[in-house]
């Protein structure tokens, strides 16, 4: 297995590598500190630093990277960050203002990504200090990102051990009278235990649920359909398990839909090889649930996403509908989740993380795919 620091050194010279074609000089990566499962973190894939606040690289062709972060206490940690050969701190009302100003000593042109993430505050003050705006450079550095690197894999792999073992703290801990937050307190203790360092989650139950959503302080009811949204976060890397639990005896209806939602599935993850468009995943889900004569609950407001890049923030291939078109490449990871409305049941969720390879998609989240019933 390559170590982290070989990997973030092929990571930086694929970064230059691309600024070198676009002509660029140096190239500011801002970082908003918010490390969300559908944004790429790109200042952590180039330093595997994982930024408690707002931060930015400054990224040369030449020279080692320039990493200035905030708070001010977080600077020794900075300092230990692989491939940056100086780390900065100060506060997070000086943090744009220093950036901009240090950002003109680069040579130029000056390429910016990260601008989206920025608050307005920040944007004016980085502006002002730069003197000039900067090229627009956001989708250089996902663009290298779309497959992982044998040291990212494995952290998606534990992240996906994780999940696995969250689902089994919920079916576990569940039972009737209990709140939603604190069977979502329960996931979350089993995760972090595991080394899970954030948990991206959301359970919802009752009878009939139009929808997934974050937890609440209603409390479980037998014949609850409890359904599970767990993304749990290892080393800055996600992976998600979708699955649903009846608390109380699953009836034969529940029973016969959540087989409909495993068979989309399994369309869903044949259509999933390299070379094939992601809108194939999407037209394979829907195929076999509007063959089904659920064809209209297959659209807004119903669902939104039949899966979705993941692994380290929402790279390609992005959302996966039928007008994605990102193709599908050797070493992408993603969620495939036909999670769906049905009327005689309500919302239930059945979604795994794989890894495409070369013969098809393997799942890295091992949960079995059936619909979980408890005693209530």
């Amino acid at each position: 297995m390559m170590d982290i620091a070989t990997d973030i050194a092929a990571r930086q010279a694929r970064a230059r590598a691309a600024m070198r074609t676009r002509g660029l000089g140096g190239l500011v990566v801002w970082f908003s500190g918010q490390h969300f499962m559908l944004r790429m973190n790109q200042l952590m894939y180039l330093t595997d630093f994982k930024a408690l606040g707002p931060a930015a690289l400054l990224f040369r062709l030449d020279a080692p990277a320039t990493l200035i972060v905030s708070p001010e206490w977080d600077l020794s940690r900075a300092r230990e960050s692989v491939g940056v050969g100086e780390a900065l701190a100060c506060a997070q009302h000086e943090l744009a203002g220093v950036v901009g100003a240090l950002a003109r000593e680069l040579p130029g042109p000056v390429g910016l990504a990260g601008y989206d993430s920025m608050t307005i505050v920040y944007a004016r003050a980085f502006m002002a200090a730069i003197g000039a705006r900067p090229a627009s450079a956001d989708d250089l550095i996902p663009s290298l990102a779309g497959a992982r690197t044998p040291v990212e894999l494995e952290r998606v792999e534990k992240a996906a051990a994780i999940a696995d073992a969250g689902f089994a703290a919920l079916c576990a801990t569940a039972r009737v009278g209990m709140r939603e937050y604190e069977l979502a307190a329960e996931v979350e203790a089993a995760m972090q235990a595991l080394g899970s360092d954030d948990n991206y989650g959301l359970i919802g139950a009752g009878a009939h649920n139009l929808a997934i959503r974050a937890p609440t302080d209603r409390r479980l009811e037998a014949g609850d359909v409890v359904i599970g949204e767990i993304t749990p976060c290892y080393r800055g890397y996600f992976a998600q398990l979708c699955r649903t639990l009846v608390l109380g005896e699953a009836s034969p209806t529940q029973s016969e839909k959540y087989e409909l939602l495993i068979r989309a599935q399994a369309a869903g993850l044949a259509a999933a090889a390299p070379g094939r468009a992601s809108s194939d995943i999407a037209h394979a889900v829907n195929g076999v649930i509007g063959a089904a004569g659920y064809g209209e609950y297959c659209r807004q407001p119903y669902m939104r996403t039949r899966g979705h890049g993941l692994g380290f923030g929402g790279v390609v291939p992005n959302d996966v509908t039928e007008e994605s078109s990102p193709v599908l490449e050797v070493g992408m990871t993603m969620i495939i989740h036909p999670n769906q409305y049905i009327p005689e049941t309500g919302y239930m969720m059945l979604g795994d993380t794989v890894a495409i390879e070369a013969q098809g998609p393997r799942s890295l989240t091992k949960t079995p795919r059936r619909l979980f019933a408890k005693a209530a």
